[in-house]
Parts: C-alpha cells; structure tokens; sequence
C-alpha cells in the first residue's frame, strides 16, 4: 500500500490511497473531535453539528448539497464517533471533485441556519427515543456508563433529550469554531487519483492561516475493583444482554492477539460463543463479541438477545466460555483458522474505494498510523498459542466485569445474576 500523505502549511493534511483502474472514488473529510471532547452540558453536540452540516452553505442549499452528490449516482453521508466526525461521498470518477468540493463547502462555510436548527433538534430528540426503543441498541450505552462512569466515553453521541433541547445555535457554532479549524482536519481520498491534483484544490479550498494546537480530550479511567451491573426492567419479548471488559488501546502491541481471540470467541458463526449458546444449547438467536479500541483504552464486549427464561442460563455459559479461554489452550487448527479469516477480512476490506478510505483515514487520523497489510500479516502470523491465553488471562477477570441487561427480569433472577458474575479459575 503506497500512500501518501502531505501536510499544509495551513495544518490541513490531505492522504490519498492509491486504488488504480478503479471507476469508483472516494473523498472523506475528518474532523479530529467527537464524544470524547464534550463537556457534560453539550453532550452530543458534535453529532447535532454532523446533522447541521446539511443544512445548507454560503452557496449551497440543502437541496443543491444532496443533489450533486446523488444526483450523478454518489453517495453522500457522514458519522460521529467518540475520538473523529466524518463527512464522505462515494462517487464514479469524473465526479471527484465535484464531491471534493462540496464536502469542503460544508466543513468550511455551513451556515448553521436557525429556522432548519429547530427543525432538526425534533428530528434528533426522535433519533434519541428511536434508539432507546430499540434495546439491542439500547443496551450498549448503558454499559458504556458501567464501563466509564461520569466520563465523556460513557455517554451516548447523541447526547440526551435533555442536553439536546436546551442547546442553541451559539453553542453550535461555538463549537465548530473551537473544533473544526485547520489543524483538526484530515481530508483522505482514495481510487485512480493523483495525489498532487488532489493537493492543488485543497489549497484552494482551505484558506492560509496559522496553524493550531490539535484538540485533545480527558484520559479516560478505566479502573475498577468488582463487577458492575445495570438491570433495566422493559417488557419486551426477548431480553438483551452485554458483557463488557476494559481491554485495549487502539496502538496496543497485543491487539493482534485479542483481534484473534475476538474471531475465535464470537466473529462469526464457527466461533466458540455462536457454537456453544446458539448451535447446542439453543440460547439465542444471535451472539456475538466485539472490540471498541479508542487512543488511551477500549473495551470487548459480548452481546445476545435470549428468551427471557433462559436469561441466567446464557450468562453462565458464556462466562464459562471466558473461564476456558483463560485456563486452556485454543487448538492449533482453531488458531490458524482465526488468522485466516483476519486476514481474509483485511484484504476483502481494502478492494472497496470506500471501505479502504475509511479504514485508512481513521487510523491515520485517531493514531498517526498507516496500515500495513503485509506488517499487518506478519504480526497475526506470529501469535502464538500462549498469547491468546495471556490476553485473556490479563482481560477476563471477575473485577474487570460490566453487565447491563434489558427486559422483564424478575427480581430474583437478577440476584442469581449478580451472584454468578464469576469468570471461573480467575
């Protein structure tokens, strides 16, 4: 992977992935803030500032920012995350700047209107209730609140109704000046692009100026001493379960290692998890484990949606699951096997203009590192049996356990759940 990377006088650094013979392009402009710079009183303010970037431009409507985009056939959109903001058009070539250009328009000169900003404040309180509707969804922030109690990290990106209703255009807009200035942007693009064309517009697009000191966020703190829980009493028809661990930072030298015992554990359906909940038991529907990693902590996570009655079931099983892992060797074959599907899924990963540039951008924006596919593989290559024990010996201890439920739980079984909440032989 040849990419290339230049910084502006201005501090606006532009990366480029080289993708040749592609017909597709791809454009992102990063935005170096999200939940984890919010004070507690602007509480997503960053994802209502995503939403506000639509709404119209100095020399753009609404209307006319969609229809450049999709109006050639591209795609246009944005997300918020903890640690980045990003706004990206997938696009066929000859459009590519076209695309450029209006991403540009929108970080730079969004006008941020009044009239469209008591609209959307609706339409983001109704995002709110929709998620929180949805307890497969719901139940993950309320063990990001177990996992970084009174923290920014612990708090949803959307912010809460509270925090949404009284939040005014000045604070928006006081925001975007702190945030988005030169020094905080990354603009990355991929496909058959010249790096040198794509330098030439942004330095006509991002006007000169001194350079700024990049934002920073608190340190999270991720200590704990014994077993948190959240049990929230819903009537639904299936209850939702995670269960979370502090585990690594985004640049750790053992995220290979737990990226491995992610796959064997619960990335797809030969996973341990999915075999011995799902397949022989007959748990739940869908099971799964998964790694958040941000700049100075992380988590993995193991999610299932179960029937109610088999609640405290589902818990043992899959604590015992975390017990063996610790206490046991995974077998040579499953190991290999895990390192091929990794890598089978990097190398899928960057075929897509897209799903490449995204990939790239947020780790040259959040880390300062550019991946390396063959580095990469020779790191997953040199895991060894040991290391997946050692990292889930350092991970999986009862201490280190968040547990956040929703459904009709009764009281008694919540008791026995707590009291459960032991990861065997740790």
């Amino acid at each position: 992977m040849s990419y290339e990377v230049t910084t502006l006088e201005n501090g606006v650094r532009l990366l480029t992935v080289p993708m040749r013979n592609r017909d597709s392009a791809g454009v992102a402009v990063w935005v170096k803030t999200g939940g984890r710079y919010e004070t507690l009183k602007l509480s997503g303010v960053s994802h209502f500032l995503e939403h506000m970037l639509f709404k119209g431009t100095r020399k753009r409507s609404t209307r006319q920012i969609k229809e450049e985009i999709e109006g050639v056939g591209g795609v246009l959109n944005a997300f918020t995350g903890e640690e980045a903001t990003c706004y990206f058009s997938k696009i066929l070539k000859p459009y590519f700047f076209r695309a450029l250009e209006v991403l540009s328009d929108m970080v730079l000169h969004a006008t941020v209107p009044q009239e469209e900003l008591v609209k959307e404040k609706t339409v983001i309180l109704e995002e709110i209730k929709m998620y929180r509707d949805l307890p497969a969804h719901h139940v993950h922030d309320l063990l990001g609140e177990l996992l970084w109690p009174k923290q920014a990290l612990g708090r949803t990106l959307a912010g809460t109704p509270e925090t949404v209703s009284r939040m005014t255009r000045a604070d928006i807009l006081g925001y975007k000046k702190d945030y988005y200035h030169n020094s905080n942007i990354l603009v990355s693009v991929s496909g058959d692009i010249e790096h040198e064309d794509v330098l030439k517009q942004l330095k006509s697009f991002y006007p000169a100026g001194k350079r700024r000191k990049p934002s920073a966020f608190t340190k999270s703190e991720s200590r704990q001493s014994r077993p948190r829980t959240h049990f929230y009493e819903k009537k639904t028809e299936q209850t939702h379960l995670v269960v979370g661990l502090h585990a690594l930072p985004r640049v750790h030298p053992d995220r290979y290692k737990l990226g491995l015992l992610h796959v064997i554990l619960g990335a797809n359906m030969s996973s341990r998890l999915f075999e011995e909940v799902r397949e022989k038991r007959g748990l739940a529907y869908e099971i799964k484990t998964n790694i958040a990693a941000y700049q100075d902590t992380g988590a993995f996570t193991i999610s299932a949606g179960v029937e109610t009655g088999k609640t405290g079931r589902a818990v043992t099983v899959i604590l015992k699951e975390l017990a063996k892992v610790r206490k046991a060797l995974v077998n040579p074959g499953e190991l290999r096997r895990a390192k091929d599907y990794f890598m089978s899924q990097v190398y899928m990963g960057v075929e897509d203009t897209l799903d490449h540039l995204l990939w790239a951008g947020e780790k040259f924006l959040c880390s300062g590192e550019l991946p390396d596919k063959e580095e990469i593989r020779q790191q997953v290559e040199a895991v060894t049996l040991e290391d997946i024990r050692s990292v889930a010996r350092q991970l999986f201890r009862t201490q280190n356990l968040n547990f956040a439920l929703i459904g009709p739980v009764p009281s008694q079984m919540q008791k026995n759940i707590i009291r459960d909440l032991v990861i065997e032989g740790s």
